[in-house]
């Protein structure tokens, strides 16, 4: 509750931190990678998907232009020895330098509606950045990113300076763990990698086409183009009742399988037993279904799979 209400305080070290540097860095990620680098400006954070050759998900990462020939990728902690020895395996034509500092930095993330106030007692300024953009205090990098539906903050700062900012940070936000960020997570609709994204699964039926530019070449193009269009996409359920949803369990209208549920939750700030589910592309939002949960059917309502979502879209910049 801190996070929607004031704020809250993760350490998420455990993510991936890798580092792509020469003078073609920005060609070889915007081949790596779906969205456009090339439109990036230093200073730009951008969500992205890095596909395997059959149009599966990889992993889904952000990339930060750092200079004109520096990016870092922040990848899921699960996917960052794989997704270096994928880089490392398309890069030979674009000379660069991949290089994990994932062990050298500390990732903090400050989330709710009173990180601004509590990060400009430490970082005077970043108040001013868009939603999706950075700044640099020497070595230490901050954005105003996040995984929460919330406003905040993303801190990439070296381990022992880190070490001593988790703890004033303490002062003021409310220490939240990784299963408070997944309730987080589900609430504001975001995809996570295992349950939404997979190397089989096609990343556009979670509903990440605007972040897949097929008007450049990327690496899986082709074998997305070969999946055709997605039959599913991803919705919102709303269960009643307060048991959970979890993963795999099947969705009907009436006697018909129409999708299963990908990630489920009870929410204490909805009140509420949430799920995301990929359903036929036909359903509509308002339509009542069925989950089967334990060979016993409970009734949900089809939703906006964005439960929740407080993030500064005002201050947003062109990339999320």
């Amino acid at each position: 509750m801190a996070v929607r209400t004031s704020a809250g305080i993760f350490d998420v070290s455990h993510m991936g931190r890798i580092f792509v540097k020469g003078t073609r860095a920005g060609d070889f990620l915007n081949y790596l990678t779906t969205n456009d680098v090339s439109k990036l400006k230093i200073g730009d954070v951008q969500y992205s998907l890095i596909l395997n050759e059959k149009g599966g998900t990889v992993d889904d990462v952000t990339v930060y232009k750092l200079g004109e020939e520096e990016f870092m990728l922040c990848v899921n902690a699960s996917n960052r020895e794989k997704v270096i020895r994928h880089a490392k395996r398309l890069a030979s034509d674009f000379g660069v330098e991949i290089e994990d500092k994932s062990h050298k930095l500390v990732q903090i993330a400050l989330q709710g509606p009173r990180a601004v106030e509590i990060l400009e007692k430490f970082y005077p300024s970043v108040g001013e950045l868009k939603f999706y953009t950075f700044k640099t205090f020497g070595e230490i990098i901050v954005s105003r990113t996040g995984y929460t539906g919330e406003d905040g903050f993303e801190i990439y700062i070296p381990s022992k300076e880190g070490v001593e900012l988790f703890k004033k940070l303490l002062e003021f936000a409310k220490p939240c763990g990784l299963g408070a960020r997944d309730i987080l997570r589900i609430e504001a609709g975001y995809p996570l990698y295992g349950h939404e994204l997979s190397e089989e699964l096609d990343p556009r039926e979670a509903n990440l086409s605007r972040f897949i530019k097929m008007e450049k070449s990327f690496y899986g193009k082709e074998g997305l183009e070969r999946r055709g269009e997605p039959k599913r996409k991803l919705f919102g359920l709303k269960l009643e009742g307060r048991r959970i949803a979890r993963q795999g369990v099947k969705v009907f209208k009436g006697d018909k399988p129409i999708g299963e549920v990908t990630s489920g939750t009870y929410s204490p700030n909805l009140k509420a037993s949430i799920a995301l589910a990929f359903l036929d592309k036909e359903v509509q939002r308002g339509e009542e279904v069925e989950v089967l949960i334990g060979n016993k059917p409970v009734k949900a309502q089809v939703v906006s799979p964005r439960f929740i979502d407080n993030t500064p879209r005002k201050a947003k910049n062109k990339f999320l």
